[in-house]
């Protein structure tokens, strides 16, 4: 799973943000088979094995899915494969509940992979999908890093309008990450680089929320927000 760039660094935040989709995860699962999509080494597939029924996890590395069927030896409801996000080695209307994080924003010609998540998805499945917003202050840093995977940012109209264009619903869309939160360019923008901001936008609300899902999530903020992740439900046709 391809993060680096836009890994918000900070213990303490990425903890927060790992915990949150944990929780989301769990809080959509119900029944059936589980995708985690662009899985990487398989960290949320492994941890959550015991609680669900049947797990997959599909990566374009091998190397990445090697380490995960390793980490999972142990958990015989869970396996990894190789495969293309916008061509899933699963059958369709086959999977429950799908996730994909940190990875979507990478992808060039996404629209196609959201297509792809809504054909295997049951006709009451849950797909879970982390987008990489371009009209944000992350993107401007990107740019300043051209060394570094190159990012495939879309706008939070184009998110929507794809994900709602595939046949899927969105139930709930939860914004990250305002500020980047990472990097030392461009240098104008250094006073909003600063670790501080990290530490300060990971501190937990009254309602347990981190400070950074708060005020991202504002009105004025939301569409500048970074990371945005949807939780859609399939749309069934009625016959």
């Amino acid at each position: 799973m391809l993060e680096h760039a836009n890994r918000p660094v900070g213990v303490s935040y990425a903890a927060k943000i790992t915990a949150f989709r944990r929780k989301l995860i769990l809080e959509s699962y119900h029944h059936g088979l589980v995708l985690d999509l662009c899985c990487g080494t398989g960290d949320f597939l492994v941890d959550i094995a015991p609680q669900v029924q049947k797990g997959i996890g599909v990566d374009f590395s091998q190397e990445l899915v090697d380490i995960a069927l390793s980490r999972a030896r142990n958990q015989a409801n869970v396996f990894f494969c190789v495969g293309n996000a916008r061509t899933i080695p699963l059958r369709t209307e086959s999977v429950a509940l799908l996730f994909s994080f940190s990875s979507l924003y990478y992808i060039p010609r996404v629209e196609n992979v959201v297509t792809e998540c809504a054909r295997v998805l049951e006709k009451t499945g849950t797909a879970i999908l982390e987008f990489g917003i371009l009209h944000s202050l992350n993107t401007i840093v990107c740019k300043s890093y051209p060394d570094l995977a190159v990012p495939c940012h879309v706008s939070l109209s184009a998110a929507c309008r794809m994900v709602e264009g595939a046949g899927l619903t969105i139930v709930d869309d939860f914004a990250f990450q305002f500020l980047p939160l990472w990097g030392r360019k461009p240098r104008w923008l250094r006073p909003l680089l600063h670790p501080y901001w990290t530490r300060l936008l990971s501190l937990e609300t009254r309602n347990g929320d981190m400070l950074d899902q708060r005020v991202s999530s504002s009105r004025l903020l939301r569409k500048f927000a970074f990371r945005h992740i949807m939780v859609c439900k399939k749309v069934c046709s009625e016959n």
